[in-house]
């Protein structure tokens, strides 16, 4: 069983198609470039209150970048928005 190493909280700052992949088959698919950096709060009263400031100590720099041809995730994400990201240790 996998176990949880650490979790994010991020932002996603850019959503911007990316062209054209294609599959095994040669089927197109819509690719788009996801952009996140991590969630931080600016004041120090701020950092001591929020959620995003408890992330944003633990985390205060993140870049996150994925071409995605998931057409079903790409339109359920929205600029702007904040995600939490999960990362678990995976088999070899």
């Amino acid at each position: 069983m996998s176990k949880k190493v650490m979790v994010c909280k991020l932002q996603l700052h850019a959503l911007t198609p990316s062209g054209t992949l294609f599959a095994s088959d040669n089927s197109p698919l819509p690719a788009a470039k996801m952009r996140f950096g991590a969630v931080w709060e600016g004041s120090t009263d701020k950092q001591r209150m929020s959620e995003n400031a408890m992330f944003g100590h633990w985390t205060p720099n993140a870049e996150f970048t994925a071409t995605v041809v998931n057409e079903s995730v790409v339109n359920n994400m929205e600029v702007g928005k904040k995600y939490y990201v999960t990362f678990t240790e995976a088999p070899d």
